[in-house]
């Protein structure tokens, strides 16, 4: 069997504030999370929150903390993304998100 990696983007293993808005929604909420995992090609993130289904289009917001030589007072990068999966397990519900072109860091 070949467990070769096959995706375009090495996965960073780093947890970040997230908040999203589900695009065309009529309802205008915000739902809040964590990430697992992010890449310039998509992210993986956790939520108490069950309202995503594969297919869903979300406007994703990343916060970034402060990092003294890098990012001083810290940040916010922003995204849009296609839910490709959702799962469930121990009250949380896991969510595999593609971006549609990599995030821009928000000035």
């Amino acid at each position: 069997m070949d467990s070769s990696e096959k995706r375009r983007f090495k996965r960073l293993q780093i947890t970040l504030g997230l908040s999203c808005r589900k695009v065309g929604s009529t309802a205008d909420t915000l739902y809040n999370g964590r990430t697992i995992n992010v890449s310039p090609g998509g992210l993986y993130f956790e939520t108490t929150d069950v309202a995503f289904e594969k297919g869903n289009l979300l406007k994703v917001d990343l916060t970034i903390p402060p990092t003294p030589g890098l990012l001083e007072f810290g940040g916010r990068i922003s995204g849009f993304g296609k839910v490709l999966r959702t799962c469930s397990h121990h009250g949380k519900h896991g969510v595999a998100l593609e971006f549609y072109r990599p995030p821009k860091l928000c000035t």
